[in-house]
């Protein structure tokens, strides 16, 4: 990675941080309603842009593409693990919103910690594409799912 100023590295880690706050409470409370995974993705995924160009309205729309990973990632990890304690462990449902939000936190601030030891390869921009793989490989399993009730 070319070296870049103090100024970038400090946007780019914030908007990682708004990305895993972000995606963890929709994916709680996608878990907690029950929700479909791509919608609740696809909605999180607006909820997150929107709120970068509220806290950030001076910068780039480039800056969203490196917490795109990290939003589906805390998204997927608080949506299902609150829906696997509630429905499997038969926990209260505000108690598994609180485990998956926790779960969810946990798993995205550990995918914050390679770059703090050089490993710069999960914050390139070019890893939206994997989010965006993830997004639509999610979208089609909904479609599926849809398609097999429906016989």
């Amino acid at each position: 990675m070319a070296p870049v100023g103090y100024g970038v590295l400090v946007m780019i880690a914030g908007v990682m941080v708004v990305a895993v706050l972000v995606g963890a409470t929709g994916g709680a409370i996608n878990g907690r309603i029950r929700g479909e995974l791509s919608l609740g993705v696809i909605l999180t995924a607006g909820t997150y842009f929107l709120a970068v160009i509220i806290l950030e309205s001076w910068s780039h729309w480039k800056l969203t593409l490196f917490g795109l990973l990290p939003l589906i990632l805390s998204f997927l990890v608080g949506s299902l693990t609150t829906q696997f304690l509630e429905t499997r462990l038969g926990l209260r449902p505000v108690l598994a919103a609180l485990a998956g939000l926790g779960s969810a936190l946990l798993a995205g601030f550990l995918y914050l910690l390679p770059p703090r030891f050089g490993w710069w390869n999960l914050v390139d921009p070019n890893t939206a594409w994997m989010a965006l793989a993830l997004l639509s490989y999610l979208i089609f399993l909904s479609i599926q799912k849809k398609m097999r009730a429906a016989k």
